[in-house]
């Protein structure tokens, strides 16, 4: 509140000032990035010792955070860094970074409700500060500032005087490492843009934004220094310029200007767009029929029949006849969405970042009934024999009656959230958590069978590989064997009853992606790098079949791959997807959608496969037999 107050005091006093002559500007703001709190013992102290240092310098006006501000996106550290930066005596202005949603497991819900929003426009002596967040939320994959945060910063663009200076803040370097750069770039360029500020590089540094002045600043961590630092701007009449401060030490030299001026362009200057020629390679694939959500669409999808249902970040269930892309049904949930919903034959299942499990009817899309789980929800349910089966971001798994959602049992004592969807077998469920752990629960009392620990913390975790119960055959006697991905690379094949390893390759260097042939014998691996890997293991054994390169340099998305007996069909992180001849003989097609991540596919008959973007694209694509 206090934050916000100050906030309003200022940009009515700013306000005032507006038009004012450009030479009596003189103002000094200071400027954090890439605090990392929790990550460190030292980012603590890094943090709070700066504001101090910001406190006693009566020059500076207000201080802006541009992102990464926690290690995590934990509730916990949002807490503590909202206690914090109540030392602040003077306005703040804060957006979220990558760290501060790829592993959210309140599902980026803490930061808008503490913060208010991830985005923020101020004014002070006539410039106006625009800062907007920053994701992709809830997974890995590249840059990309989320659909519904474009749409805000165009509206707010468009209502900015065109004379009006802009300075722009985003955690993100704009330039094509950004899935969406682009659109940031042409839609500043619509008014007075002067200079652009970033961090996630962790190091003071120049660059040009397609002709825009840009800086990326240091993060506030001190490293193998004694202390941190940050940056304090100061604005003199037409000139910005940039000093690092060291805290409570020294103030360096200025080592980057910036002239204010109008932008100047030559009419024939051309920068780089999306290439969407790869499409022309491939005639015979074609989209049937396409739509664009006005928010992003983080989860993936799900097919029964005609029905197709997927989720979005507004919190929004939409139903579609699969046929033709229109909608059936939709409905809005109190918050925002990342989980992928489950269809049977009368109900759809979803989760929400409203803390609810929902069960809405398949044909009306209205509620028949939800449970309410107290706390943000992003994992995905599944249901089998009349029981739902979904984890939680509390340290909880769940047994529901699918009639009605009655609860069946509790598993209480998780080691980390949990986002994905559990594999069932007769007697346990099996899910994989964000905190470096996979259990194997018994259906019927909720007890925890076996337990295993990657032993390598949160970033090496089974968290968003969805695990499944596959068949094997070893001297003549049909098995069953537990198989999931973890970030560290291993792919693990479990004893089912016992947890015993039966088998562990990280040859495929893989990360949360895997798919399988129909017939379950053969698992598809997609590397981090530029490599798909195609491994028997219908024996209990992992053996390589072979391994094709991809004309891509890196793909860490986790998006799960869709098979046929022909083709296995690779999303990648900036929305080619590529249909790769199960044979291993290459690359049978490819089609770009859009320029942003793939987060689902779901084959929808034959020669048909519904594909989502990232960036809110829902298209559906029809291929040669």
């Amino acid at each position: 509140m206090k934050r916000i107050l100050l906030a309003i005091c200022v940009i009515a006093l700013s306000l005032l000032s507006y038009g004012q002559g450009s030479n009596e500007r003189a103002f000094t703001f200071a400027w954090l990035s890439d605090v990392h709190l929790n990550s460190f013992a030292y980012a603590e102290d890094d943090l709070r010792q700066s504001i101090e240092d910001i406190n006693a310098n009566p020059d500076v006006a207000f201080t802006i955070l541009s992102g990464d501000v926690t290690e995590f996106g934990d509730t916990k550290e949002f807490y503590l860094l909202q206690d914090i930066l109540k030392n602040f005596r003077k306005p703040y202005f804060l957006i979220p970074g990558n760290h501060d949603v790829n592993w959210s497991e309140n599902g980026c819900t803490m930061f808008d409700k503490i913060f208010q929003a991830s985005h923020f426009c101020y004014d002070w002596q006539g410039v106006r500060f625009i800062g907007c967040g920053a994701g992709p939320s809830l997974r890995m994959g590249p840059p990309h500032i989320p659909r519904e945060e474009i749409l805000w910063l165009d509206s707010i663009v468009r209502t900015t005087p065109a004379e009006q200076p802009i300075i722009f803040i985003n955690h993100f370097p704009i330039d094509q490492g950004l899935s969406n750069w682009y659109e940031v770039v042409d839609i500043l360029k619509t008014r007075n843009i002067q200079a652009i500020l970033g961090g996630h590089l962790h190091v003071n540094r120049a660059y040009d934004a397609e002709g825009i002045p840009a800086v990326i600043g240091r993060s506030s961590l001190r490293r193998k220094d004694p202390i941190g630092g940050y940056n304090l701007v100061t604005l003199r009449g037409n000139t910005l310029e940039f000093h690092e401060r060291i805290i409570k030490t020294e103030t360096r030299p200025v080592w980057n200007t910036i002239h204010l001026a109008p932008l100047q362009e030559k009419k024939d200057t051309t920068y780089y767009r999306p290439d969407f020629a790869i499409n022309a390679t491939y005639p015979s694939v074609r989209e049937t029929w396409k739509l664009k959500d006005v928010t992003d669409i983080a989860s993936q999808g799900s097919i029964d029949g005609n029905l197709y249902v997927y989720t979005n970040t507004a919190g929004v269930v939409h139903a579609l006849n699969a046929k033709n892309g229109k909608t059936l049904w939709t409905y809005t949930t109190g918050n925002k969405i990342f989980s992928a919903p489950f269809i049977t034959p009368k109900l759809v299942i979803v989760s929400s970042c409203d803390g609810f499990i929902y069960a809405l009817d398949r044909k009306q899309g209205t509620v028949r009934w939800k449970y309410n789980t107290d706390y943000p929800i992003v994992a995905c349910p599944v249901v089998t024999e009349g029981t739902v089966y979904i984890g939680s971001s509390n340290g909880k798994f769940y047994s529901l009656k699918l009639t009605d959602g009655t609860l069946n049992w509790t598993c209480n004592g998780l080691q980390g959230y949990i986002e994905s969807r559990p594999a069932v077998d007769k007697e346990r469920v099996y899910i994989g958590t964000w905190g470096a752990m996979f259990y194997a629960i018994d259906r019927r009392s909720g007890e925890k069978i076996w337990e295993f620990d990657t032993k390598r913390g949160r970033y090496f975790s089974p968290g968003a590989c969805w695990p499944v119960v596959l068949p094997y055959t070893r001297q003549g006697k049909p098995n069953e064997q537990v198989i999931v991905l973890s970030s560290d690379y291993f792919v693990r094949s479990f004893h089912p009853g016992t947890g015993e390893i039966f088998w562990a390759s990280d040859e495929a260097k893989g990360r949360e992606s895997l798919g399988f042939s129909p017939d379950g014998k053969t698992m598809y691996v997609k590397g981090i790098k530029n490599n798909i890997t195609a491994a028997d293991i219908s024996h209990g054994t992992y053996t390589s079949l072979w391994n094709t390169s991809m004309p891509y340099e890196s793909n860490f998305i986790p998006t799960r791959m869709e098979t046929t007996e022909q083709l296995v069909f690779i999303p990648t992180e900036f929305g080619v997807l590529h249909a790769v001849r199960t044979d291993g003989s290459g690359i049978a097609w490819s089609h770009k959608i859009s320029h942003s991540a793939i987060t689902s596919l779901k084959n929808a008959g034959k020669g048909k496969i519904i594909v989502m973007t990232m960036d809110g694209t829902v298209t559906c694509l029809e291929y040669p037999l």
